[in-house]
């Protein structure tokens, strides 16, 4: 199962959030990273945060969720609706789907179905705090070619990318990055390698192709015996 998309929730009413965080908490294909119950507040605080879907109430006092999924542009849309007024208008907007209050789990899912369908390949990218820059870095998923942890702050990983770049980054665990980058693999406690980065195995030793050590040379990592079958049966089928 590929991973699940990342969501936010914009509601005036708390009572409509605490009911989707609660459902979304029992999906297996949306995550609820963050909810708010201004519009303006998510607005500024949208460009910094990494999310595949939005959920919109329609009908809010300060901003309507219309007016805020233009705003938002090509975030993909999911609108929540106590009332049939603004239907006609909303679907202009090409949401993915409309949700009617009262929120039932089932017809909720329906649209998580929708959305995990059409969003959840198309997921290259993710932004990260990294040590190199002051801003968030865009960077490639598949374009990862190894991940290897900070030695002084193991909080940290270092991202070798497809290009020769290299990135430190911050409070990054390694089990985020192998659910979110499809074409990583980790080959022992403290390491993860793409796929498309194996050059060669001989017993517990991996050579890379495309990431070269400081040396010059290919880098080389070791293949933990735990972690040995997992990466035999991806390196057949991949």
């Amino acid at each position: 199962m590929p991973n699940k998309l990342k969501a936010i929730a914009v509601d005036d009413d708390s009572y409509a959030l605490a009911t989707l965080g609660q459902m979304c908490k029992e999906s297996p294909l949306v995550e609820l990273i963050n909810t708010f119950t201004n519009p303006g507040e998510f607005l500024e605080k949208a460009p910094q945060m990494d999310f595949d879907l939005c959920m919109l109430d329609i009908e809010m006092p300060q901003m309507e969720g219309i007016i805020l999924a233009q705003l938002l542009k090509n975030k993909p849309v999911i609108f929540i609706t106590g009332s049939d007024h603004k239907f006609r208008e909303a679907l202009n907007i090409s949401p993915i789907d409309i949700v009617p209050k009262p929120i039932l789990k089932d017809r909720l899912f329906r649209a998580f179905e929708k959305a995990f369908g059409l969003l959840a390949s198309k997921r290259e990218f993710e932004l990260f705090n990294v040590a190199e820059s002051t801003k968030k870095v865009k960077l490639r998923l598949p374009d990862i070619m190894l991940v290897t942890t900070d030695e002084t702050d193991p909080r940290h990983k270092i991202a070798w990318m497809r290009n020769g770049d290299k990135y430190t980054l911050m409070n990054c665990s390694l089990e985020h990055l192998l659910d979110n980058a499809a074409t990583l693999i980790q080959v022992n406690k403290s390491e993860a390698v793409s796929l498309d980065a194996v050059h060669e195995v001989e017993h517990d030793l991996i050579t890379l192709k495309g990431v070269k050590s400081d040396g010059g040379r290919p880098m080389q990592i070791t293949l933990g015996r735990v972690y040995q079958p997992k990466f035999k049966e991806r390196m057949f089928y991949k």
